[in-house]
């Protein structure tokens, strides 16, 4: 009998949770309520310690002047730059390149001009204090010289980008 009330008891227990439990259950979830007001924002924290100074970087070879010429007449013949930047050091040990662009155009040329095998536009001669370009037409342009000074440029092939700019580099 004892084995019997102790069933009994157990599926009574399991029947009155599970009633229980499908009672509170029932109905509807309500709608969400309205968000509330945002809040007021924190003051800032205070600003962090300033890292230490890099190291310098190591010093390049050139000293580099570009000088620039909008709007210059050229006609045909020599024509003559007076670029006063152009020194007696340079003249000796740096050099000297030339760029030029019909003005509005999205890019620079550089100097000497070939069209078809024949030079129409270069750089005639160099003096402390000028450069004489030599031309094959007159046209208004703009012109850049890129002065750089102090150095042995003897082995540096300026056609080739990377070859220049590994050479301004060291």
């Amino acid at each position: 009998m004892m084995k019997t009330t102790l069933k009994f008891l157990t599926y009574f227990t399991m029947a009155f949770a599970l009633i229980i439990t499908s009672i509170s259950c029932e109905g509807e979830d309500g709608m969400d309520g309205a968000d509330g007001v945002q809040g007021v924002a924190g003051a800032d924290g205070a600003d962090g310690q300033n890292g230490a100074d890099g190291t310098d970087g190591e010093d390049g070879n050139a000293n580099v002047i570009s000088i620039s010429f909008d709007a210059y007449a050229i006609s045909t013949g020599q024509n003559e730059f007076e670029v006063p930047e152009l020194t007696q050091e340079i003249y000796d040990n740096g050099f000297v390149y030339g760029y030029t662009t019909v003005n509005g155009n999205a890019f620079w040329e550089t100097l000497p001009i070939v069209i078809g095998g024949e030079t129409r536009l270069d750089i005639d001669r160099i003096e402390v204090g000028k450069i004489i370009l030599t031309s094959l037409f007159d046209q208004t342009l703009d012109f850049r010289f890129v002065l750089v000074a102090g150095n042995d440029v003897n082995a540096v092939d300026f056609s080739n980008y990377y070859e220049v700019e590994s050479f301004l580099k060291k």
